[in-house]
This record gives C-alpha cells, structure tokens and sequence, in this order.
C-alpha cells in the first residue's frame, strides 16, 4: 500500500552515478508524489552517502535486490544497476511492484523475452505497471518535433532524416556532480560482472566478434539506444539496416537505416573524446518542410531542446516601400497611396523562406517522466513506452551490431 499521506514509495535498485545526478534529485523535486525509503548496492559505503546526501537516512539498506523487491516498505522499483535489468525487473513484477527500468535493458534476446512475458502477467493480473526510461520520449522539444514528423512519416513523406550523435567523455560533464564512487565492492563482484559481460557479448555477437564491433557494442546498447528509441518514435520501428561499420577502434560508428513508407536514415554515432560539446541532432526532411531537433544535454537540468522548422510561405501582398509616398494619389495607384507593383517595374516576391525557432519548455525530461509514471499507477494511464518495445530495440541493436563491420 502507499504511505499513509498518498506517496507511492519507491525502491532503488543501484545507487550510482545514473541515481545520484539524475533521479534522486527529480525525486527530491517530486516529493509530493514520491518517497524514496529502500535503497539497494553492493556498496554499502554508496548507500550510506545517498542517504545522507538525499534525505533518505530513514530508508531501509539492502545489498540483495530480492530483499528489496520482497520488502513491505515498497510499491515501486527503480532498476538501473550496471549490467543487465532484466532480472531486477522480473523479481519486482513478481511480488507486484511497479517498475521503472533504466536502459539498456539488456543485451540478451532472451531475457528480454522474458521481461515481457512477466510484464504482461502482472499487468493482467494485477494492473501493474512497466514503464521504460526512455527520457527523451518525454522531452518537449522531442514531443514538438514528434507532432510535425510522425504524421508525415506516416503518409510517406519523410523522404530522408540525418541523425547524428556527437559523444564526448561523460566525466566532461559528471566531474561538477558530487557523485560518490564506491570503494568496497569486492573485487569477486567486480570479476563476476566482468565475466557476465563477456559472456553476454559472444552470446549477442557470436563466437568470434569483429574486434571493433565487440568494443563498439556497449556504446550501442549504452548511448545509441536514445536514437533507436528517439527514431521509432518519430518513424515508427525500422525495416532495415545496411551499410553498417565501425572505426576508430570502436569508438565511431555509422548506419543507414530504413523505415516504414520510403523514409531512410543517415545515423552516426561519434566519440569526440574530450571535447566538451554533446550534440544528438534529428533533421527530417519532408516535400514542404525541414524539422530539425537538437536535444538537450541530459545531465544539465535547465538545458532544452529546440526545435527549427522551416517552410515556404506565401509573401504579405507587396505594398509600396515605406518612404515612397507621403500618402496623396499618384498617376497609375490602385488607390491613393497605394502603388501596384507593375507600376513600379518589379515582380511580386512570391513565396518566402519562414523559418520558427522553438523552445517548447525547460521542463526536464526525467521530472516528466516521472510524473508520467505516477499519472499510469494512480490514473491508470496506458505507459508510454513498455516492455515490449524495448525488446525490439534490444534486437535491433543485436542484428545492427552483427551487421556491421569494422573498417
């Protein structure tokens, strides 16, 4: 059951860096809506800092995530430990929690098939709620750009999108965080994800990976899980993939993608190391228009999106250049004052380049997603994106990294 004063009571499944920058602090923000009062880590020293730094000191600790999916003191679980989600998620689902499940997913075909099949079951037997983190689903300026692409994309005329992704070192941006990096997880724990990933990798890529590809692969399920997302929501799910390679020792990679109704995709994907200057751009073209979206940098809260739409427009009916006249009737005027543009020998400027500059809201992505989340436990609001849609980007991501070829 909630809290007694009508918050849904949230559990924390991984207490790092994607907690502590990010969700905590919208949590904070939304604390007429949410208590956090479960945390869980191998850290202990991690789960001490968060409590204290975030106001959660009276919350219970707990190193096994069953423990806490389990606990009475819950209603809904964050996931975003490093590694898989999948199981996290699936034992929540399974003592009738709510869940909230940060990317990537995972990078196994399988226990994303699993995730589905239990987000399906607690939903029919209980009405429980799976919602992915998929933030930039929630962004204004996403959503602005979503209301003028995806009808067009829909009638076939989105002929071509370029999509890129301009990737600097995150510690460029986390260093201004107070995040706290634990110091006594065991080295057996640190070994055993280690091998977890490994094995994961040849199950996803094969037995015998390209080099460049295998080094690329997290990048892909990590970071360009927020294009595939992004894309599908403003194409609707991709067809294909072709012309798929990866450079610069894994740390560039490149696409064409193709969509429903003729529309294809440009993607890149592009680590710039150090330069600070995160970039993730959509620019769609259609017959009549151009929308370019340029999102917000996730970890600065106040930053937007914005939004440039371009079209041709009809010109304003060409009146006499101001100054010309002082407003008496002259010889050949349609009307006194007003001079017909034959009469002063140049042609009508006919259809104008418009451009609109938007900012849709400063409103943050990750805030809005909660609220959604909130809006889909007590109002029973259909999820914005579910488990099933994450699992067909997990396979996408799979069969793109097969496809491609290090160059």
């Amino acid at each position: 059951m909630p809290a007694p004063d009508g918050r849904i009571r949230v559990g924390i499944i991984g207490s790092g860096a994607i907690a502590q920058i990010i969700h905590l602090p919208a949590l904070r923000q939304l604390r007429h809506l949410f208590e956090v009062t479960a945390l869980c880590d191998l850290s202990a020293d991690t789960m001490a800092f968060v409590s204290e730094t975030f106001g959660v000191a009276h919350g219970a600790h707990f190193t096994d995530y069953r423990d806490l999916c389990a606990s009475d003191l819950v209603d809904a679980v964050l996931v975003c430990p490093l590694g898989t989600h999948v199981p996290q998620a699936i034992e929540a689902l399974r003592h009738g929690k709510h869940v909230l499940v940060e990317k990537p997913l995972s990078s196994r075909l399988d226990e994303a098939d699993a995730f589905v099949a239990a987000s399906e079951e607690a939903r029919a037997k209980a009405g429980t709620v799976t919602l992915m983190a998929y933030m930039k689903r929630f962004d204004p300026g996403y959503q602005y750009a979503q209301r003028i692409v995806r009808p067009l994309a829909d009638q076939g005329e989105i002929r071509f999108v370029e999509a890129h992704h301009i990737h600097s070192r995150n510690e460029r941006y986390m260093d201004y965080f107070p995040v706290y990096r634990a110091t006594d997880i065991p080295a057996s724990a640190r070994d055993a994800a280690r091998a977890e990933h490994e094995a994961n990798l040849l199950r996803a890529l094969g037995p015998t990976p390209d080099r460049q590809v295998a080094a690329a692969f997290g990048g892909m399920m990590g970071s360009s899980i927020h294009d595939v997302y992004a894309l599908s929501g403003l194409l609707g799910r991709p067809v294909a993939i072709s012309n798929a390679e990866v450079w610069d020792d894994g740390h560039c990679w490149r696409a064409m993608f193709e969509y429903p109704n003729g529309a294809r995709v440009n993607y890149a994907w592009i680590d710039i190391r150090d330069v600070r200057r995160f970039q993730q751009e959509f620019i769609a073209y259609g017959p009549d228009v151009r929308v370019h979206l340029t999102m917000a940098m996730p970890f600065i809260a106040g930053d937007a999106s914005t939004v440039r739409v371009q079209r041709m427009e009809p010109s304003p009916v060409d009146p006499a250049p101001y100054g010309r006249h002082d407003g008496a009737a002259h010889p050949g005027d349609a009307k006194p004052g007003v001079v017909s543009p034959d009469g002063e020998g140049w042609p009508t400027a006919g259809t104008a380049h418009v451009e609109s500059f938007v900012t849709a809201g400063y409103d943050n992505q990750f805030k809005r997603e909660w609220q959604h989340f909130h809006a889909c436990i007590t109002r029973g609001t259909e999820p914005l994106v579910g488990a099933r849609e994450a699992r067909d980007d997990t396979a996408f991501i799979i069969e793109w990294a097969r496809v491609s070829r290090g160059v």
